[in-house]
C-alpha cells in the first residue's frame, strides 16, 4: 500500500521522532509499506515521519531499486562521534 508522502511545512516534520522500543510485526508490516512508498514515489529514500509515522526509522536504496542486496533499513539510528 503505497502511502502519500508529506511535504515540508506539515507539523510531524517538526517533531522529534519516538524511538521504536519493539520490533513487532506492525513495525515490519511499516518497513514493508515505507519500501514500496519509496519505490513508488520514485525516490531512493524514504523515513516514517514522511509518511506520517513519528518513528525513528528509515529506508534507503542507492541503486535506485536495481539491486535488492543494497536495501538498507535502520531502525532508532543514531549519530556517533
Amino acid at each position: 500500500m503505497i502511502r502519500p508522502i508529506l511535504k515540508y511545512g506539515d507539523q510531524i516534520l517538526h517533531e522529534p521522532a519516538r524511538r521504536v522500543e519493539t520490533v513487532t510485526a506492525e513495525i515490519d508490516r511499516l518497513v514493508e509499506v515505507m519500501i514500496e512508498t519509496m519505490y513508488g514515489a520514485p525516490g531512493i529514500g524514504l523515513a516514517a515521519t514522511q509518511i506520517g509515522v513519528g518513528l525513528r526509522i528509515f529506508v534507503v536504496d542507492v541503486s535506485i531499486g536495481r539491486n535488492p542486496a543494497d536495501l538498507i533499513v535502520m531502525i532508532n539510528p543514531e549519530f556517533v562521534e
